[in-house]
């Protein structure tokens, strides 16, 4: 092989071929950093969720609440599997006694939501 070849390759070789994978091997690690943190970042969003739950046990006097909103917060309990047990001891001393439909829902989505999170039932 000439000179011009050898040089040719080694372009290639080092212009090319190199940073591509420094590349890939640089996102991959990248990626795998970025699937440790969302963890530790969660720990707030729970706490936002909670403080919805007290503000509208709080604001309610008369015993009546927001359906759509409890029922959807509810749901949200399911997003936390890990603070399940803060999240079940909750729902066991929540208590809906309403008749109307979305106290129908919000006892339904406490039920379930109670189970997904015991592990009896996946969804």
């Amino acid at each position: 092989m000439s000179g011009f070849e050898w040089t040719a390759l080694a372009l290639i070789l080092f212009g090319m071929v190199l940073p591509f994978w420094i590349m890939v091997l640089l996102v991959l690690y990248l990626a795998m950093q970025n699937k440790k943190k969302p963890s530790e970042s969660r720990a707030p969003k729970y706490a936002d969720l909670m403080g919805m739950f007290a503000r509208m046990l709080d604001k309610s006097n008369d015993g009546k609440f927001d359906g759509p909103t409890m029922v959807a917060c509810i749901r949200d309990l399911k997003k936390f599997p890990e603070y399940r047990d803060a999240s079940i001891m909750f729902l066991e001393e929540l208590r809906i006694t309403g008749s109307g439909k979305f106290d129908d829902m919000a006892k339904t989505e406490q039920k379930n939501v109670e189970r997904h999170l015991l592990g009896l039932k996946d969804d």
